[in-house]
């Protein structure tokens, strides 16, 4: 698997949990999806397309990533309800100071070579969440050549399927700082595939998956496959 990793800052970024509308949690890092579409951006691809291309060049993606804050921010606005205009709030979370190490991976190196171009030089504002969560890129890496190996530790990332009961903690909170948040892992089941109707521009979820995001270090009771690309462990997500 050949992979480029991109360094990114964020001073605000949110990541929606799907099917929720009055109060909008966010994830604590980019799933898939948000992945696929920020490669499109970059790429100057629609997200249909964007999907498409994820597809043809069976792109696999990886995060590692944390952040120093978390805020809610508070929304007005109008719906209709029996054609009457209602003005209602919303909630919004947001997280703050947000960095991140975003891998892409593909059996093919062209491809590869081709994605890491594209970030060089973008062909839309890459965002994390809303229009106004703009990315800075720090770094785009050289194209590596990396193996596919057992690993078992992981911290601050997202990993395929429910881990519920098949870890252990791997924190020591005897050394830990008072200032340090201890995150336990979250499982989401979450949407990886979507149909899209034509020209209207719809999208419906053709398929889900679980996701484990992994917040304080842990350790898994079976390694799972992964690849080292500079200098970090990404467990790749398709």
């Amino acid at each position: 698997m050949f992979v480029v990793t991109i360094d990114i800052r964020a001073q605000t970024a949110s990541f929606r949990v799907p099917e929720q509308h009055t109060f909008q949690p966010t994830l604590p890092l980019p799933p898939i999806t948000t992945l696929i579409g920020w490669m499109g951006a970059a790429l100057g691809l629609p997200f249909d397309h964007a999907m498409a291309f994820k597809k043809e060049h069976n792109l696999a993606f990886g995060v590692i990533g944390s952040h120093a804050g978390e805020m809610r921010d508070l929304w007005r606005y109008i719906k209709i309800k029996e054609k009457t205009a209602i003005r209602d709030v919303l909630i919004k979370e947001y997280i703050t100071d947000f960095a991140a190490m975003i891998a892409l991976g593909a059996p093919l190196e062209e491809d590869v070579r081709a994605l890491a171009a594209a970030f060089h030089d973008p062909v839309y504002a890459l965002t994390l969440g809303t229009s106004d969560d703009l990315v800075k890129i720090l770094h785009v890496s050289d194209v590596v050549d990396a193996d596919e190996h057992p690993h078992a530790d992981f911290e601050n990332t997202v990993l395929s399927g429910d881990k519920t009961g098949l870890y252990d903690p791997a924190i020591d909170l005897q050394a830990t700082p008072v200032s340090y948040t201890i995150r336990s892992p979250q499982v989401f089941l979450l949407p990886t595939d979507f149909s899209f109707e034509g020209s209207t521009g719809g999208r419906r979820v053709s398929r889900r998956a679980l996701f484990t995001f992994v917040g304080s270090p842990i350790t898994l009771k079976a390694p799972i496959p992964a690849h080292r690309a500079d200098g970090l462990t990404f467990a790749l997500l398709q």
